[in-house]
């Protein structure tokens, strides 16, 4: 199934993946205008596709599931901005309607979201070597206004990925869930890709909780499982 057979054309996917970019970059950095909550990112997601109210069903949904992780201290929450915008155009693309195509959408926003959150913590880590060299940094104030900036468009990059990679699977499995036909190869990307998330969500929530459960083990099992479906598929 191309992308011509989905309701996206490559100007749009562009857009989306701008669009991705900046809502992954609200939740911490600029401009901090809420735009990255999954009720106004899913809602954005709905509106570029000409169905606002698909995408303010998914981000309503959503922004209840992330209510139970607030974003203090050292928590551990999903990074909703990029997760809402995939959901919500994801549900809009298969019709706004069929109940298991919600389900769907709504599964692979929540696995996104907390791939998000494995992103934005290898981001962190880059960020600390950035401005490890302390002396240096102190004594050149440019430099170091520099290396903010550049932490800034990192997070950019990193949220416009998330969508560019996972906006195309993650509507092609909706669809496929609201009774559309699709292409056998990007069906198995899409299975891939769910699978791969659905590992790295139980992983995380594992961390999480009090039975002391490693996620890497998780991480692995849904990797090879994604390989697999993708070898299958191919």
């Amino acid at each position: 199934m191309p992308l011509s057979e989905l309701p996206f054309t490559h100007g749009l996917w562009l857009v989306y993946v701008v669009v991705g970019g900046l809502v992954a970059v609200d939740a911490v950095s600029w401009p901090q205008v809420m735009i990255s909550r999954p009720l106004v990112s899913a809602t954005v997601g709905g509106a570029l596709l000409g169905d606002a109210s698909a995408g303010l069903l998914v981000g309503a949904i959503l922004e209840l599931f992330s209510m139970r992780h607030p974003p203090l201290g050292a928590a551990r929450y999903p990074d909703t901005g990029p997760a809402g915008l995939v959901a919500g155009a994801s549900f809009a693309a298969a019709g706004g309607s069929a109940i298991l195509a919600l389900v769907a959408a709504l599964l692979g926003g929540w696995a996104l979201g907390w791939i998000g959150t494995a992103s934005v913590y290898a981001r962190r880590r880059v960020n600390e070597r950035l401005v490890t060299p302390v002396a240096e940094l102190a004594a050149r104030p440019d430099l170091l206004e520099r290396r903010h900036r550049l932490a800034i468009w990192m997070d950019v990059f990193r949220g416009a990925f998330l969508v560019a990679a996972f906006l195309v699977p993650t509507a092609a499995l909706t669809g496929f869930a609201a009774g559309k036909p699709v292409g056998p190869v990007l069906l198995g990307y899409a299975g891939a890709a769910l699978l791969l998330g659905i590992a790295t969500t139980t992983g995380a929530s594992a961390r999480m909780t009090a039975f002391g459960l490693r996620g890497w083990p998780l991480l692995l099992a849904g990797a090879g499982a994604a390989l697999l479906v993708l070898v299958v598929a191919t």
